[in-house]
């Protein structure tokens, strides 16, 4: 178990997929992706391994859920510097994301 103290630390925001392309020098099938969070966060990039539910174009546009304050790390060529949360299904990782559309970079508590 965790405390609330801990599990505040954690800190998830929504962010909207501007770019989507394939990481090709990560180990295993990937998208780089760049993902606006609004004026308070700007523009980060991530590197995801959800190529086997979505194609780029159906990427760009997307709002997703992100942890925004881990340690960036390199996935291939890309410095991931936010992590998207997804789940995993029979058919692949499926992105977790707002049911309408919210403001990029809100908080999510």
């Amino acid at each position: 178990m965790i405390t609330l103290e801990d599990f505040e630390k954690v800190e998830w925001r929504v962010g909207t997929i501007i770019a989507a392309a394939e990481n090709k020098k990560a180990r295993h099938s990937a998208y780089a992706l760049t993902i606006d969070f609004g004026p308070e966060f700007g523009v980060k990039k991530s590197s995801a391994q959800i190529t086997d539910l979505y194609q780029p174009e159906q990427l760009v546009g997307r709002q997703v859920v992100c942890c925004v304050n881990l340690t960036p790390m390199h996935i291939g060529s890309v410095k991931s510097e936010v992590r998207i949360l997804g789940v995993d299904s029979p058919g692949g990782v499926v992105l977790l994301r707002p049911d309408e559309a919210v403001e990029n970079g809100i908080r999510i508590y």
